[in-house]
């Protein structure tokens, strides 16, 4: 029920989201229409307050037709050369800045029916020109001044560009955000998986050694060894040994623990790695000789000391083994190399297993994370070991990566600085 209401929680916040991310798309959208028929609306307000104001202004409706019967590039000279040509632009000018239009501008006048002028109009369509006959000026038709905007990047920023820049921003946390939240549930979704996949091996791990220990107990209760004191010694072994077991589940619950707080005390010494590893191997012997298995060592760097917390890799090595031994199909075959190299200490464990799947490689050391095998129980353990491994290793500055084919293998390489760390 809870995996339920948090599964629609999510799909609404999403929804939300994404309402929110297409509202602020739809209001960039018509803010950029509506700056550009306020920009339009402006040029042609400021323009035709031009023209009402140059008609007015005699002098300069005189000096214009006595230039009229001159070729459009005369006319510009004869205008500059008088003062007429800079009075016009600046006319232009004042009125666009009266409607907070502070841009640059070229000015043109043209005679109706040139080819500059019917190029220009070609160029109507994109807010680029404007245009007014220059009829009230010159006393007849058949001249336009034309203005010319390069570009009106600097108006709509400088009326809208607060704002949208404020969306955009919004836009991009709206996106952040939704891919945080994808993130977190896609995550939440693995927890709760991994959870439950833990409590399932809980409860597999602890009832078995109970229910050995339950029977066995009850068998001495009820005296059922008879007068066999071998059989009574058998069950008592059988308790102790199971007894063992639990000990071993409980310390791996509390080393659970500690990798989940990352609360861990490192009694760093120099140590030679071979021996920390043949340890490791004696520990795991049982384990191998039951699956007719075997180790072989390559101690390259021989005694080279490294300073580490000589228990902690001791179970780092064990981790590793042990799934070496455990996730194989046939008899296992382990070699463990030593190198040195850049002044770091590298250590190999390569195994013949039923390897890890390329696209479960990024999740083995993640806490409680086990890559799917069938069966949870085929395999025994928590889904801790290797993040375990992972975090005694980075806390000696050191690094682990894995290398792995399906059904041939995996290849473990921990990298440890020889220095003092």
């Amino acid at each position: 029920m809870k995996t339920v209401f948090r599964k629609y929680t999510f799909l609404l916040a999403l929804l939300i989201i994404l309402a929110l991310l297409a509202t602020q798309i739809k209001w960039i959208v018509y803010s950029i229409r509506f700056q550009d028929k306020v920009f339009e609306k402006s040029v042609e307000l400021a323009l035709s307050e031009t023209m009402t104001n140059l008609t007015a202004d005699k002098p300069l409706c005189n000096k214009v037709k006595a230039c009229v019967d001159c070729d459009s590039i005369r006319l510009k000279a004869q205008l500059a050369s008088s003062g007429v040509w800079q009075k016009i632009h600046d006319a232009i000018q004042n009125e666009l800045e009266s409607y907070d239009i502070d841009l640059d501008f070229e000015m043109y006048i043209l005679e109706d029916g040139s080819e500059e002028l019917k190029v220009i109009k070609a160029e109507y369509n994109k807010g680029l020109y404007y245009s007014r006959c220059m009829g009230g000026i010159i006393g007849q038709t058949g001249y336009q001044l034309v203005v010319e905007f390069p570009s009106r990047t600097r108006f709509f920023f400088a009326t809208a560009g607060t704002m949208f820049l404020g969306s955009v921003i919004l836009i991009f946390l709206l996106i952040l955000s939704l891919l945080y939240l994808l993130r977190i549930y896609n995550r939440e979704i693995r927890i709760a998986k991994h959870t439950k996949e833990l409590l399932n091996n809980v409860s597999h791990e602890f009832k078995t050694p109970l229910s050995s220990i339950a029977l066995a107990s009850n068998m001495i209760r009820k005296k059922r060894y008879g007068e066999d004191e071998q059989k009574l010694t058998s069950y008592a072994e059988l308790i102790s040994k199971e007894n063992r077991k639990l000990q071993n589940l409980v310390e791996s619950l509390l080393r659970l623990e500690a990798v989940e707080r990352n609360e861990f005390d490192y009694n760093k010494e120099e140590t030679a790695i071979e021996d920390v590893v043949k340890e490791a191997a004696s520990t795991c012997e049982m384990l191998l000789n039951e699956r007719y298995g075997q180790i072989t060592y390559d101690f390259e760097a021989g005694s080279t000391p490294v300073f580490i917390d000589r228990l902690h890799f001791i179970n780092v090595f064990v981790n590793l083994l042990s799934n070496a031994i455990k996730y194989s199909k046939r008899n296992p075959a382990v070699e463990i190399v030593t190198r040195t190299e850049n002044h770091s200490l590298v250590i190999w464990v390569k195994d013949n297993g039923i390897g890890i799947p390329v696209k479960f490689q990024k999740y083995i050391f993640d806490k409680y994370y086990r890559v799917p095998t069938g069966d949870v129980h085929n395999a025994k353990g928590f889904g801790i070991g290797l993040a375990y491994v992972k975090q005694i290793v980075e806390a000696h500055n050191g690094t682990i990566v894995v290398e792995s084919t399906s059904d041939e293998g995996t290849v473990f390489r921990i990298q440890l600085p020889l220095e003092k760390s």
